[in-house]
Formats: C-alpha cells, structure tokens, sequence
C-alpha cells in the first residue's frame, strides 16, 4: 500500500510537471490574422496590382514607339513588379489569389517562347505554356539579346508584339484577380483562425514552408547541382530565376523579405509572437529567436554574394554552398521545429527528406 502511494504521489508530480511546462493555448490568433492582413497581405497584394498596371502601361509605350529610351523604361518596371510578386508569392490560398505556377515557373521554356511567336497561335493558360509566360518570358524576351537587337526584333514582328502584349496582359489579369480575391475575403481569412488542415494559420505554415524549401531547392540546390538535398557535381546556371537579367539575387532577397514579413507580421503581430506566448523552446533558447536569427543569416549569406546566381555557382561556389546550408536550417526551423509547436499539419509532401 505504501509503495502504491508513492507511485500515486510521483504520478501526481510528474503531471504537475507537465501542466506547468505547457502552457495554454489562448493565443488570440484571429487577432495575428487580422494584422497579417493589414501590414502583409492587402498591401503585398496592392503593390503588385499597381506594379502590374505600371508594366502594362510602359510595355503598351515600349511596341508603339521600340527605342532604348521605351526599352529601358519597360525593364524598370518590369523589375519593380517581378519584386513586388516575389513579396507575395508564398500565399496560396485559392485558384484566384495563388500566382507561383501562372507568374512564375522557372526555368523559362525559350523553345515554346520561340514557337508561340513564329506560329502566332497559343492558349498561355495551357499546361504545355506554363513555363513559357509570366515573369520569366518576360526575363527572356526583354534580356537575352543585346538593346539593340531586342529593339530591331520587336520593330519588325507583329507576332513578337503580340506576344509581349499577351504575356503582360495575363500578368495583370492575375495579379487583378489575386486582388480582388483577397479584398473580398479578408473576413473568411479572419475568421479561419484554427490550427487545424485548412485554417488560414494552417495554411500560413505550410505556405512559408514550402516557399523556402523552393528557395533552397530551386532558387539556390538547382543551380548549385543539388536534386533535393544530394549533390550531382554538376552545376546548372541556367536554371536560375531571372537568369537573362541576371536578378536572380535581388529577387531571392525580395522572395526572403517577403517570407520574414509572414513569420513577423512586418511590424504588427506575427508567428514570432505566437511562439513567445507558448514559450516555444529551441535547445534552451526562444525558438522565435532563433528562426529570427535564422532569417538574418540566410540574409546575410544571400547579400555577400557579389554576383549573380547564375555566375556565382561557378565563381563563388561555396557562398552558395554557405546560403544552400543555411537555407536548409531555416526550412527544418519553420517546416518541423515552428509547426509542431503550433500544432500545425504539413501537408504538401516532398521527397528530400527534411
């Protein structure tokens, strides 16, 4: 009876124990959606709409008059808009509001560019022209030949204007509609404040995490040679995004700022916030921290590289090694280490085996 009443009494405290460690979830999460919506989301989505209009309005300028002035004008905005999509582009949501696959599949297709403009008929919302609009056409058809020769090439095709004229047509087209979509359901988002599959902090989750495993695969292994996390030997330069203008740097790092903006919530409340009210720890220190260290030294490793990525793979080869493996820590922190602790299912898969 004795040594029951002991067992009883160490039950009893080891329960205590862990009543004490784990602390109530009464994180008030509609109130984190509602700043996320105002300080990311509604400006995020804003910005790109304008963005795009202003593309639009300098490419229509650009084929009624090609010169280097024109040309030059065209290539400003398109940089300001591919930057502004690179802010916004992790949210997935809806068919309406997610614009990765339509906007911005990479490497472009130059083959089907080439063939769409010399046959002069396409559908861009086939699955076959999926690489062969969006941003990275434009990257193609604006930077893969000298000024000159890009402004001799659009004077005289009436095919190749057209096409300009297609491509950023659609660019606008999704980044409307993506604005409308988020303006008309601000409150379903609000609302949807569970943790469970489905809810917008669910979907919050999954949405940086995937978006920063395709910054360390694509963005960065691709071009590095890495399939998932193995390592070919073999370089890919030409896999990077933006690799005609060579942004490939700046829009990694407006991609990175856009992602830190959803872990933050820029200035208002964020994940950051979240995991400091559950006392979330990581090897003895604020889990929230470390990922915002984690932040800063993707960003750092990023911001070193002198070159873009598509010369860099060759020229300085183990700073994007040194962005690869902290891109990677970053991803573990936010896929395992942040949804567990929110009790967050991920639910894309992947075969890299992180």
């Amino acid at each position: 009876m004795k040594k029951l009443k002991i067992a009883a009494a160490c039950c009893c405290i080891v329960l205590l124990s862990a009543c004490i460690k784990k602390k109530k979830d009464d994180f008030n999460r509609t109130e984190m959606l509602n700043s996320m919506y105002t300080m990311v989301v509604q400006p995020g989505y804003t910005g790109l709409k304008d963005a795009s209009t202003t593309l639009q309005t300098t490419a229509n300028i650009f084929l009624s008059s090609p010169d280097s002035a024109s040309l030059g004008n065209l290539k400003d905005a398109f940089y300001v808009a591919y930057a502004n999509l690179q802010y916004v582009e992790a949210l997935d949501f809806s068919s309406e509001s997610a614009l990765r696959n339509d906007l911005n599949t990479f490497p472009a297709d130059t083959a089907q560019i080439d063939n769409n403009i010399a046959s002069g008929s396409y559908n861009l919302s086939t699955v076959n022209n999926l690489r062969a609009k969006g941003f990275p056409a434009l990257d193609y058809l604006l930077y893969s030949k000298s000024l000159a020769q890009t402004i001799s090439d659009f004077s005289g095709s009436t095919n190749r204007k057209q096409y300009l004229t297609d491509v950023v047509n659609d660019i606008v087209s999704k980044a409307n509609a993506a604005s409308d979509w988020w303006n008309a359901n601000k409150t379903t988002f609000v609302s949807a404040a569970g943790t469970d599959v489905g809810s917008s902090v669910g979907m919050l989750v999954n949405d940086l995490s995937f978006e920063m495993e395709r910054n360390r695969r694509e963005r960065v292994g691709s071009p590095l040679g890495y399939i998932g996390l193995i390592y070919s030997g073999s370089v890919a330069p030409q896999t990077t995004e933006a690799y005609y203008s060579s942004y490939s740097k700046e829009m990694f790092l407006e991609n990175l700022k856009g992602l830190a903006a959803l872990y933050s919530g820029a200035g208002g409340t964020g994940f950051d916030d979240y995991l400091i009210h559950l006392g979330a720890d990581y090897n003895g220190t604020p889990l929230a921290d470390e990922i915002s260290t984690q932040f800063v030294k993707v960003r750092t490793a990023a911001e070193q590289i002198p070159v873009p990525f598509s010369q860099a793979v060759t020229t300085h080869n183990a700073e994007m090694q040194t962005l690869f493996l902290e891109l990677k820590k970053l991803t573990v922190l936010l896929k395992v280490d942040m949804s567990s602790q929110l009790g967050v299912i991920i639910n894309y898969s992947d075969n890299d085996g992180d």
